[in-house]
């Protein structure tokens, strides 16, 4: 059992493992064991977002409503100038719903690839926070910013940019694979950060909603310092 004695040893080095007579040499306080590590818990609240965005998109595409879907519960950020209470609830609605299946693949492998690391740091109740904060404060953004206020926005794309941005200020020198080249987590974040910015000035894919993107990943690196757990010490 490696647990550091901390009391007095006549000017003797600390052993890092109890000796064999406990009654020996004489100690001034009982040796102290060092902090538990914190328990990790597993990622349930991001298999459960993404059980969800599933579902809706299944259940849209299997009942034929999909459309239906969109038009009533995506955020159109227009509709808020009316200030219909009703119409706020579609600044969470929309983080659920998706255009096609490449659109909920690749958001539901992105967030499977950080939510599953990042969740279980912080608490699922953190997570969640900063998930859903991230995501409407990104919608928000790119309604303020972007001129096509009358288009509808739907996707996870603004929340789970925040959970990048998260991760890459709670692991910013951890590996990941951006395109086909490895490269630390923060420079990857620079590089799509770049990205973005070029498809804005130079108006790539227009349909993509640029602007949550980069809202949504700014809200994630900051509210991730005020909301990871802390380690007691």
């Amino acid at each position: 059992m490696s647990i550091v004695d901390r009391g007095s040893r006549d000017n003797r080095h600390p052993r890092s493992r109890w000796p064999a007579d406990r009654n020996w040499p004489p100690r001034s306080r009982i040796p102290e064991a060092p902090p538990a590590p914190p328990r990790l818990g597993s990622p349930t609240a991001t298999y459960l977002i993404m059980a969800a965005c599933i579902a809706v998109y299944v259940y849209g595409w299997a009942a034929g409503t999909a459309r239906t879907l969109v038009d009533t519960y995506g955020y159109l950020p227009s509709a808020l100038e009316g200030g219909d209470p009703g119409e706020y609830l579609r600044l969470l609605t929309h983080m659920f719903l998706h255009g096609n299946e490449v659109h909920l693949i690749v958001n539901m492998l992105v967030l499977w690839s950080f939510g599953r690391g990042l969740e279980p740091i912080m608490g699922s109740f953190r997570f969640v926070v900063l998930y859903l904060v991230a995501g409407v404060l990104a919608a928000v953004g790119h309604g303020l910013i972007n001129e096509q206020a009358n288009i509808i926005l739907i996707g996870a794309s603004g929340a789970i940019a925040g959970v990048v941005g998260a991760a890459a200020v709670a692991a910013p020198r951890m590996p990941v694979i951006f395109v086909i080249f490895p490269m630390p987590l923060w420079i990857a974040v620079i590089a799509i950060v770049i990205l973005h910015v070029l498809a804005i000035a130079f108006d790539w894919e227009p349909d993509i909603a640029w602007y949550a993107h980069l809202a949504g990943m700014a809200v994630g690196a900051i509210l991730y310092p005020a909301l990871r757990r802390r380690v007691p010490s």
